[in-house]
């Protein structure tokens, strides 16, 4: 009888506090947004603040991320200078019990291109952090996102390119804000201006890991009282067996 109890009383408990915990994210979701739930962070846009050619964001653990399938600049024959660009932003809000640590950002892409007198393809990937509070005169900080990989290969074969970054956010200036913005820009460009060759250049995954401090999460009070309630009907079942 004592063990039934103990083991309803912490399997109610775990129940409630993560109903709570889950509760958390959707409670900072205005009209028309959508949320996201991370490990120990929450994830909120407004759909309309995606371009579509970044797809739907996914989460795992506390990394957002997408896989675009339609998001590149392609020059065909003498087709000029093509030019791709989208942008995203995505709120980044830290669970109560933990503080924003870092952002650490990495999209991965391929290119090709046939004939190499007059193609060329480039990638600028430009990223924008800032307090959502006051997103135009608040803390922020941006970089244009450093590219690896060799983009002039032009031997009609797919070659992959990577762009990675990070935002610390242990620093003074970011104390105490930790309901964030994340934009990110990306701009494709592929030039051919000779018959008979071509350019492609396209973005394949871009994801986002947040770091945070590992302080524990409090569980709420009316959970601590629940529990204490429980508590008090096994005493009684024990006094009564």
């Amino acid at each position: 009888m004592k063990r039934t109890l103990s083991t309803v009383m912490w399997g109610i408990l775990g129940s409630v506090a993560a109903q709570a915990q889950a509760s958390i994210c959707s409670s900072y979701a205005g009209v028309g947004e959508s949320w996201e739930e991370g490990a120990t962070v929450c994830f909120v846009y407004d759909p309309n603040d995606i371009d579509p050619l970044y797809g739907a964001p996914s989460v795992s653990g506390n990394t957002i991320f997408v896989t675009p399938t339609n998001f590149k600049a392609e020059a065909i024959d003498n087709g000029g200078t093509v030019i791709t660009s989208g942008t995203g932003t995505v709120q980044i809000i830290a669970k109560p019990g933990y503080v924003l640590d870092a952002i650490n950002f990495r999209e991965l892409g391929d290119y090709k291109m046939v004939g190499g007198n007059g193609t060329s393809v480039d990638v600028d990937p430009w990223l924008r952090v800032f307090e959502w509070a006051d997103p135009l005169f608040g803390q922020e900080d941006s970089m244009t996102v450093p590219v690896t990989g060799n983009l002039t290969i032009a031997d009609s074969n797919l070659h992959d390119w990577s762009a990675a970054g990070s935002f610390d956010l242990t620093t003074p200036a970011w104390d105490g804000k930790d309901h964030v913005g994340l934009t990110l820009q990306n701009t494709l460009t592929a030039i051919s201006t000779v018959a008979g060759e071509s350019a492609l250049i396209q973005k394949k995954a871009i994801g986002a890991g947040i770091e945070v401090t590992t302080s524990p999460v409090p569980v709420p009070a009316a959970v601590w009282l629940f529990g204490s309630g429980l508590l008090g009907l096994v005493g009684v079942a024990r006094r009564r067996s």
